[in-house]
């Protein structure tokens, strides 16, 4: 079973990533280049006395620097993009090698830790103090009451006999049941 900061962390890595590759993406889009931005317009030349050979050297020449051109910055299009990689994987490395805690870390945060068990021992004692006290006073507080009469005794009367009251009566204007008979005569 993985623990909650592994999963925090799997999280975290899995954004970093998606960001990394949205980014990579949009870097290839803008070094994508249409063939009409690198390749400079040919200008067409009308001269009817040139030979098939020289016609041809000139259309070799302008595609040869054209495709130098393409070439060229698809090489540095491809370095950035490796220059990238190598840095998430670098970044990658970096949060792994943060997964694990180092001995000096891990023995300041014990250190920390013991302080702040050894000042709410402390607050403990305070608090158990007062606690000590306040249950002293509640005490003699306590004897003090107890010492005093809570109430004036009652004496009991057994001749005086007290009026019965019957109550109210209820639906006295409905139709008698069974049981209204059976209890009438009863009584």
């Amino acid at each position: 079973m993985e623990g909650k900061a592994t999963l925090i962390l799997k999280d975290i890595m899995q954004k970093l990533s998606m960001i990394n590759a949205e980014e990579v993406k949009e870097e290839v889009e803008n070094v994508e280049v249409s063939a009409e931005e690198v390749a400079p317009e040919v200008e067409v030349k009308e001269e009817v006395a040139l030979s098939e050979d020289e016609v041809t050297e000139e259309v070799t020449e302008l595609s040869n620097e054209s495709t130098e051109e393409k070439l060229a910055e698809e090489d540095e299009a491809e370095k950035e993009a490796e220059e990238e990689e190598e840095e998430v994987e670098e970044e990658e490395e970096e949060l792994e090698d943060d997964k694990y805690v180092s001995k000096s870390e891990f023995d300041s945060k014990i250190a920390e830790l013991k302080d702040m068990i050894e000042s709410m021992k402390g607050e403990r004692g305070k608090d158990k103090e007062s606690y000590e006290q306040e249950k002293a006073e509640l005490s003699a507080q306590v004897e003090k009451l107890s010492a005093e009469p809570a109430v004036e005794p009652i004496a009991h009367n057994p001749d005086e006999k007290q009026s019965k009251n019957e109550g109210f009566k209820f639906g006295q204007n409905r139709p008698l049941s069974t049981l209204d008979r059976v209890m009438s005569k009863i009584n």
